[in-house]
């Protein structure tokens, strides 16, 4: 059998990506903690165990750094977002059938919804806390220069559309109203309780309020 073996080039680019990837995944741990005027390229540098001159190497300047990091924080939160709701959605399917839904079956929903949506939360917060942070970070950046503007929309347009799809499942005359106001409840929930875990994280209050916005979101049932 015929051995490929790994060009230098692949390798070379490989190792320059992961270099380049270590450097980004440090700014967001310095981003959450310390905010932008803490992100420097000698911190950053000194969190990732690389030479400050490969910093400067792959970004020209650190504010190109800066908003790269962000960039990566965004596509790796949609990717994890990506196939959240895919619970959700399997139990919504039954509502695509002619027969209308009983009021057992409407409270059926309405409760595993919000247990599906309050472990989703809670997940968030006890796993993505940096990421919340850095998230929280760059929506707070919305109009302060237009690239920072066009990525926190993309990053909120991205996050918005299992909730448009979910909403639409009730009713899709306001899906995107809807959709929105649930959204904003639960970054919300998860922005309040970052940094928390275990019993820190107040659960009776993320599912009250939970329970209360997919209830209201089902009300054209």
């Amino acid at each position: 059998m015929e051995v490929v073996k790994e060009s230098k080039t692949v390798k070379r680019r490989s190792k320059g990506e992961q270099s380049r990837n270590n450097i980004l995944d440090a700014a967001i741990v310095l981003l959450a903690e310390h905010g932008i005027k803490g992100t420097t390229h000698r911190a950053i540098a000194n969190h990732s165990g690389l030479q400050l001159s490969l910093t400067t190497y792959y970004f020209k300047d650190i504010n190109e750094l800066i908003f790269h990091a962000f960039k990566r924080n965004s596509e790796l939160t949609i990717e994890k977002a990506a196939t959240a709701w895919q619970d959700a959605f399997q139990l919504l399917a039954k509502l695509e059938k002619d027969q209308p839904l009983s009021n057992s079956d409407k409270t059926d929903i309405q409760d595993h919804l919000t247990a599906l949506a309050v472990d989703y939360i809670v997940h968030k917060v006890e796993t993505q806390p940096t990421m919340l942070a850095v998230e929280r970070l760059l929506f707070s950046l919305t109009n302060s220069t237009s690239h920072f503007t066009e990525l926190a929309k993309f990053h909120r347009a991205a996050l918005l559309k299992p909730f448009e799809q979910l909403c639409a499942a009730f009713n899709p005359a306001t899906s995107e109203v809807d959709a929105d106001i649930m959204f904003t409840v639960f970054t919300q929930l998860e922005y309040r309780n970052i940094g928390n875990s275990g019993d820190e994280i107040d659960k009776a209050e993320i599912h009250s309020r939970v329970h209360r916005i997919v209830e209201w979101v089902m009300k054209a049932l």
